[in-house]
């Protein structure tokens, strides 16, 4: 189970390694790259350790994969539908056509919620355009972040990296809160939360908002509190 985990958790590790955005410094770039290949020929690595420099990295590339992301949705809500009907069959893009009508949008077919409309040959085109069409708006979004939308997405750069120092302070002061407390579970619970935090940023787990993470400090302040009050009750 837990060459499974490490194994799973190395998936992902490679992953985001395989689709850094553009501008990620090289050296980042080369350590990921080596640690990588340190994982796979070392057999004692424990998941524990793993996930820690996943995490200590993932902090320095997510402001570069959240500006990159932002530029790509741009892309893919202005090129998306046009790139798919020049590449779909003459069957599919009258089927899609007429799904139109009836209110159909273009986002639907990547949810799977039209799919009843298709035969399974057209599934299966249908499945391979949508791949096709997800590297082609990453390829209009590479170039445009690298030409006329570098500065927009330097400036988002910047943006999300001063979130990450803003969450990294949440988290300081988090631990700061859990060493000062007694209660177990208590201490248990922050501890719990600072880490789902932290794999938000590896991409190991779901995202947070930065508003519930901005939060937290006050919210556990006001857990303590109402602790208190039930003791003195």
């Amino acid at each position: 189970m837990k060459e499974k985990a490490i194994q799973h958790t190395l998936n992902i590790f490679k992953q985001v390694y395989r689709n850094l955005p553009p501008l990620v410094d090289i050296k980042v770039r080369e350590q990921m790259r080596d640690k990588i290949e340190e994982v796979v020929e070392n057999s004692q690595l424990t998941l524990r350790e793993l996930e820690d420099f996943m995490i200590f990295y993932g902090k320095k590339i997510w402001p570069f994969v959240q500006a990159f992301e932002d530029i790509y949705h741009l892309y893919h809500e202005k090129l998306s539908e046009k790139i798919f009907l020049q590449k779909a069959s003459k069957k599919i893009t009258k089927k899609y056509i007429l799904m139109k009508e009836t209110g159909v949008k273009f986002v639907d077919l990547f949810s799977g919620a039209v799919h009843h409309f298709f035969d399974y040959e057209d599934k299966m085109e249908l499945s391979e355009l949508l791949i096709s069409l997800k590297k082609d708006i990453r390829q209009h979004a590479i170039q445009a972040v690298m030409t006329h939308e570098k500065e927009n997405y330097e400036m988002k750069i910047n943006k999300y990296g001063q979130m990450v120092k803003d969450i990294n302070l949440v988290i300081e002061d988090l631990h700061k809160f859990a060493n000062e407390e007694k209660d177990r579970d208590f201490v248990d619970d922050i501890l719990d939360k600072t880490r789902t935090i932290e794999y938000s940023l590896a991409f190991l787990g779901p995202k947070i908002s930065y508003g519930e993470i901005m939060d937290l400090p006050e919210y556990y302040l006001g857990k303590k509190e109402e602790k208190k009050m039930r003791r003195i009750i």
